[in-house]
């Protein structure tokens, strides 16, 4: 019902350290990866593990009937091979059967021309994620230390994730938050815990963090 998908090295250690927070047992959760040792690294023996090869096969393979929430981790500096090709054919997959699919992103540093290349694609999974967070390394409080520049988007994940909406139904009532939010709440939601969550406020002085809504309107 709730999913939650890991693209490349970087976005397995995030969520890997999102779980470790709290229990998320009602979500499951996928690791996507080009290399195979380095797709086993996250994860346990009970998530999906999915080595991608093509576009066509990486499509297929995320594939899913219907979901009420589907999110995207990526970061667009790390496993070039993998998030560059496959972000965007991943968050489309989403898009296309999901009730909400969000993407959480980040952009690296100017480094070797990858920076333009990577506001590329992050443009074009606007097109497809109804909400993307964005990460600017280059504005990350924790950039010289790369273990901890994860740990802004894991916060703002897991406000997205745990933030439930009680009351609504007692069948539903430890949903995700965005699964009953219409994109302007979410937004609106997202951009208040930046501001306000005393957790934040290095990054919200930072400017780390952007909010983003669907670029291409259906």
């Amino acid at each position: 019902m709730y999913r939650v998908v890991a693209l490349g090295y970087r976005a397995g250690m995030i969520v890997d350290r999102l779980r470790a927070r709290n229990d998320y047992d009602d979500i499951r959760f996928v690791y996507c990866n080009t290399d195979k040792d380095l797709l086993m690294e996250w994860g346990n023996e009970n998530d999906e593990h999915i080595l991608l090869t093509s576009k066509s096969q990486c499509r297929e393979a995320i594939h899913d009937d219907n979901e009420r929430m589907a999110v995207l981790v990526t970061c667009l500096g790390n496993d070039f091979d993998c998030s560059w090709k496959y972000a965007v054919e991943i968050m489309g997959e989403l898009w296309d059967y999901a009730d909400h699919a969000y993407c959480f992103a980040s952009i690296p540093f100017p480094a070797g021309g990858q920076r333009g290349q990577a506001v590329e694609i992050f443009n074009e999974l606007t097109c497809w994620s109804d909400v993307t967070v964005l990460q600017d390394d280059l504005k990350e409080p924790y950039n010289h230390v790369p273990y901890f520049m994860g740990k802004g988007l894991v916060c703002l994940l897991e406000s997205v994730l745990t933030h439930y909406h009680k009351g609504r139904n007692f069948d539903f009532h430890e949903l995700p938050f965005g699964v009953w939010a219409t994109e302007k709440q979410l937004m609106m939601a997202l951009t208040a815990k930046y501001s306000n969550y005393k957790k934040m406020s290095e990054y919200y002085k930072a400017g780390t963090f952007t909010f983003h809504e669907r670029t291409q309107k259906y």
